[in-house]
């Protein structure tokens, strides 16, 4: 009895399987930049995080992440160092899991995002390392403060997106700040100083 339920499991899921759409092939990416066109590229929203990172009490990096965010890629696939790149991200979108917290964070003692609805990046200077890799600095304004930044970033991928058919161009990158330097200091030390910045982003080739 119970070998021929097994039997019957495993039918049904084979059958499962055989009954289920073909998915998607990946698409054929690659990390070599100059497989992409230069141009204009858009930030895919869907497909972009900034997550940042910050010491609670000496226990743990607590972490959290911005919703919404949008950026132009001027790409340059000849001299990627020569390429531009401007990124907006609105701190009213903090996702902290923990909605009283992101409504704390939206207040004055943090993001205050009724003054300073946007932090922004604009490239200032683009350091090839690798042929993958790069430094990628540039001003970065937040709570009204304009600071210079340094991302570590890496080529993850180019290619025709196998769904939209337009080329892709995607990126990793981290870096890392002093929220008191542009006048964050609320609950420090228990809090930290240091923020670490994790970003994910595709740029889809403008039409």
């Amino acid at each position: 009895m119970i070998r021929s339920r097994l039997v019957y499991v495993f039918a049904a899921i084979l059958t499962g399987v055989a009954l289920m759409p073909s998915p998607v092939a990946l698409a054929d990416a690659s990390p070599n930049a100059k497989e992409a066109p230069s141009g204009v590229y858009q930030l895919d929203p869907n497909h972009a995080s900034v997550t940042f990172k910050i010491n609670h009490l000496g226990f743990s990096r607590y972490t959290a992440r911005f919703d919404k965010m949008e950026g132009t890629l001027n790409f340059n696939s000849d001299a990627p160092e020569q390429s531009s790149l401007n990124i907006t991200v609105y701190p009213n979108s903090i996702d902290a899991n923990n909605a009283k917290l992101e409504e704390e964070l939206r207040g004055d003692n943090w993001f205050n995002v009724i003054k300073f609805p946007r932090a922004t990046f604009q490239t200032t200077k683009i350091e090839r390392t690798s042929p993958t890799t790069g430094k990628i600095t540039g001003d970065f304004t937040f709570l009204g403060v304009t600071h210079q930044l340094t991302l570590d970033t890496t080529l993850v991928g180019v290619g025709m997106h196998p769904m939209m058919h337009k080329p892709v161009l995607g990126f990793s990158a981290t870096g890392t700040f002093r929220r008191s330097d542009f006048g964050m200091q609320n609950l420090l030390p228990m809090v930290g100083d240091e923020v670490t910045l994790q970003i994910e982003a595709e740029f889809d080739k403008a039409e």
